[in-house]
Order: structure tokens, then C-alpha cells, then sequence
């Protein structure tokens, strides 16, 4: 009898470990998401003012943009809202 409880005890705490281990994996998937999500937000405005910076004054009265607007915009980091 001893020996079967034994073996249930262990098998209860091995239940937990997994279940904590599987609990961190998730939360570890969680924020490596949110960081991948932030690099690509980074990157499309960088890209963005990248191409804003191209601009020429046609292009720029087509999108509602002075050249003083375009200036402010394209000396902002990558990070800047």
C-alpha cells in the first residue's frame, strides 16, 4: 500500500512541475511576442520616415504635409511615437 502511494505522490508532483514549466513556456511565448510586435513597429517607422524623407513637394501637398511637418517627423527615432 505504502509503495502505491508512493508512486501517486510522485506522479501528483510531477503533474505540478509540468503544469509550472508549461505555465512559464507560455508566459516566456507571451513577451517574446510582444518584443517581436515592438522590433516591427520600430522598423515600419523607420522605414516610413525613411521614405517620407524622399519626398518631394508634389508628394508632399498629395498627403496633406508641409515641409516643415515632414522635417519634424523624419528626425524622430525609431522608438518616437
Amino acid at each position: 500500500m505504502n509503495t502505491i502511494k508512493a508512486k501517486q505522490f510522485h506522479l501528483i508532483e510531477d503533474l505540478d512541475i509540468s503544469a509550472l514549466a508549461l505555465a512559464a513556456v507560455e508566459r516566456v511565448e507571451g513577451i517574446a511576442s510582444q518584443m517581436t510586435n515592438v522590433v516591427r513597429t520600430w522598423a515600419r517607422r523607420s522605414n516610413d520616415r525613411r521614405q517620407l524623407a524622399l519626398m518631394n513637394e508634389h508628394m508632399l501637398n498629395d498627403i496633406g504635409l508641409t515641409r516643415i511637418d515632414l522635417n519634424r517627423e523624419v528626425v524622430k527615432y525609431f522608438w518616437q511615437i
